[in-house]
C-alpha cells in the first residue's frame, strides 16, 4: 500500500502529462493544416483576404476551433496584391488557454499554437 500511494501519483502525472502533450500536438498539427489549406487558396491569381477568411472559419469550425479566439494575419497584408512567385504567408494564432485538455497545470505548455504556412503567388 505504501509504495502504491508513492507510485501511483507519479503514474498519474505522467499519464495526464501525455494526454495533454498529445491534445497540444493534435491541435496544433490541426491549426498548421487549415493554415496550409489557406494558403494555397491565397496563391491563387484575384483571391482577396476575405475570401480566404471565408475558407479559414469552417475549416477552423470542423477542427472544433471555432471559439478558439483564434487570428489570422497575411504577409503581404493584401494577398492580391504581389507579382506572380512572391511569397504569400498565412498565419494562424491560436491561444492554448482556448483548447486546452485538461488544463492542470501539471506540465508546461505554450502560450499559443501557431501555424504559419508560405507559398509562391501563382500567376495569371
Amino acid at each position: 500500500m505504501v509504495e502504491m500511494a508513492i507510485v501511483l501519483p507519479l503514474l498519474m502525472i505522467l499519464t495526464l502529462g501525455l494526454i495533454e502533450y498529445g491534445w497540444l500536438f493534435l491541435k496544433e498539427h490541426e491549426v498548421t493544416n487549415v493554415a496550409r489549406q489557406a494558403a494555397r487558396i491565397a496563391v491563387l491569381p484575384y483571391t482577396s483576404n476575405d475570401e480566404v477568411r471565408a475558407e479559414i472559419d469552417p475549416m477552423m469550425a470542423s477542427a472544433g476551433l471555432a471559439d478558439s479566439g483564434y487570428t489570422v494575419s497575411f504577409s503581404p497584408e493584401d494577398v492580391s496584391t504581389p507579382y506572380p512567385h512572391d511569397l504569400v504567408r498565412v498565419t494562424i494564432t491560436v491561444p492554448y488557454r482556448n483548447v486546452t485538455l485538461l488544463n492542470s497545470g501539471l506540465v508546461p505548455t505554450p502560450e499559443n499554437l501557431v501555424g504559419s504556412v508560405a507559398m509562391a503567388k501563382e500567376g495569371p
